[in-house]
């Protein structure tokens, strides 16, 4: 077996000159038995070298770079200024990568040799890999910063506003933790006047992207009627805070319908979370400075606006009163009143006349209406009679003719002071 040697470079080397004379021999006794098949060839290349390289460190830059759509396994070539080697990632490793193994990418990784005996190739299976420089969460982190920039995920004109005044706040954290005991202190300070509805969620570790997602998506239903969304934890370190640093997260911040504060470690620390937000606060006790009024600043502001609205009114009114008499004293403010009063005098003149003139035609009228009513009674049915006339009825209507009247015929002879019956001969 070769020994293992010291590392150049991060590369992994294995000194072979002292085994030569042990391997050499053993391969010419075995090919001098026999020819080998192609198969049996690449069995023993296979055994020598998956024996010889069971772990290496190699560094170089990736190139050829494709991830398998349907199995989710990695392949790409790995390569320097003379050389290049080709590489392998299962997907059950693939799964655990913070950053995007990009064309270009200089990397270290860790892994063996293996053998593809179908092909006669060999490769490294890489179990490990991380970028060079830079570490695997800060370049994951630049990736996806970037990824969603791209998309206007931070576009400034997509942010929606905060409300002045909230009434029902949505806070996201830890029950447990020392943020929301934070924002509650501040805001029992500021603006009491609001009601916080705790939505717990994971804060870091596993599961806890997914339980943000759901806390954000159950802080959007309309039975909870939330103003505002806070998603809030205290400091920790990069991996501490990296659930707010994941894709799922920011996507669930950026499609809330609900505007939301993120207010995640301390000042100095950025999440991808933080640039998707509507709104980042540095602290937890920032997030509610932010997001609440102070009832100091807005007690002292209704105290100047009351006041300011006293003097403005009071000057308005002294302002108009001054206005008023220096109408009064103008001569073209005076003119129209004369011509009103004027008016008033004609209009009375008027009255005047119509009331005149309609006394008159009432009068006329009257005379009129006392003439007809003579000559009606004149010619009443009654006054008629009482000059010597009389009428003949038959069954209740009037005889006008002889003719309409036959022997023995039944009448009735309406006179002044009244009637007789008759016969007709």
């Amino acid at each position: 077996m070769p020994k293992k040697s010291t590392k150049y470079n991060e590369t992994l080397a294995f000194d072979f000159s002292d085994n030569e004379s042990e391997i050499q021999p053993a391969l010419k006794e075995e090919i001098q038995k026999k020819p080998l098949s192609v198969t049996e060839l690449n069995n023993l290349i296979k055994d020598l070298l998956e024996r010889g390289f069971p772990y290496v460190i190699v560094t170089g830059e990736i190139s050829n770079s494709k991830l398998h759509t349907q199995s989710g396994h990695l392949y790409f070539t790995l390569k320097d200024e003379n050389s290049q080697i080709q590489c392998v990632m299962w997907n059950t490793r693939v799964v655990y990568l913070k950053f995007k193994p990009e064309n270009g990418l200089k990397v270290i990784i860790e892994g063996r040799i293996t053998v593809y005996k179908g092909r006669g190739t060999y490769q490294i299976d890489v179990l490990k890999m991380i970028p060079e420089g830079k570490g695997e969460l800060q370049l994951a982190f630049e990736q996806l910063k970037e990824k969603l920039e791209k998309e206007g995920l931070f576009d400034e004109s997509r942010k929606k506003p905060l409300p002045e005044f909230p009434c029902r706040v949505g806070v996201i954290t830890s029950e447990t933790g020392a943020a929301i005991e934070d924002f509650k202190n501040v805001s029992r300070k500021r603006y009491p006047l609001f009601t916080l509805v705790l939505f717990p969620a994971l804060m870091q570790g596993e599961g806890s992207a997914e339980s943000v997602c759901r806390a954000v998506a159950l802080a959007n239903k309309k039975k909870f009627n939330i103003d505002v969304i806070v998603i809030t934890r205290g400091g920790g370190s990069v991996e501490d805070l990296w659930t707010f640093n994941e894709e799922s997260v920011a996507r669930a911040v950026f499609e809330s319908k609900i505007p939301v504060l993120s207010a995640i470690g301390h000042e100095i620390d950025f999440t991808i979370c933080d640039f998707t937000a509507d709104k980042r606060a540095p602290t937890p006790s920032a997030a509610a400075e932010i997001l609440l009024p102070d009832k100091s600043e807005l007690l002292e502001s209704i105290d100047n606006f009351n006041y300011n609205i006293k003097i403005y009114i009071k000057r308005r009114i002294e302002n108009l009163k001054n206005e008023l008499k220096n109408f009064e004293k103008n001569y073209f403010f005076n003119k129209p009143k004369d011509i009103l009063n004027e008016l008033k005098f004609k209009l009375d003149d008027f009255e005047n006349n119509l009331s005149e003139l309609i006394r008159e035609r009432m009068y006329m009228l009257k005379n009129q209406l006392n003439t007809y009513d003579k000559i009606l009674f004149n010619i009443s049915p009654d006054q008629t009679l009482k000059r010597g006339f009389a009428y003949v009825t038959k069954n209740s209507g009037i005889i006008s003719r002889s003719a309409e009247l036959m022997k023995d015929d039944n009448v009735k002879i309406k006179f002044y002071d009244g009637e007789k019956k008759a016969v007709i001969k």
